[in-house]
């Protein structure tokens, strides 16, 4: 769950894209929507450029999701709230067959279970 001392940033139409926390000092802290650090610490009003810039356009792609070790799966978002994220298998374009799996993660994610999945370059693409 996204601490109650983050400041949500919203955009100008009040789409919250990130926040903003506390750093050392007088400076501050973007974290993205999946609770990630951004870039180093900076100003109030870096942090708030950096945070409109990235937006949250980068959410829209396939992730790779690490279930276990040596066991990952690819993903797209469905869904971020500040406690959790729905992930949903990314079956290619498919709409034959069962539902895609869905997943859910806790929010803060924690580093390395979920990063963006490399783009495919065989088809079809090989068995997790």
């Amino acid at each position: 769950m996204i601490p109650d001392d983050w400041m949500p940033h919203r955009r100008a139409d009040g789409e919250v894209v990130g926040y903003v926390r506390l750093a050392e000092g007088a400076l501050f802290q973007a974290v993205d929507l999946l609770g990630r650090p951004m870039g180093d610490p900076a100003e109030w009003h870096a942090i708030e450029a950096m945070l409109d810039e990235h937006s949250i356009a980068w959410l829209d792609g396939t992730w790779s999701y690490a279930i276990e070790e040596g066991l990952a799966v690819r993903v797209r978002i469905a869904e971020v709230s500040p406690a959790r994220v729905a992930l949903v298998e990314d079956r290619l374009g498919s709409i034959d067959g069962a539902a895609p799996v869905r997943y859910e993660l806790d929010v803060p994610v924690e580093p390395g279970v979920l990063e963006p999945a490399a783009p495919l370059t065989e088809w079809p693409p090989p068995a997790p």
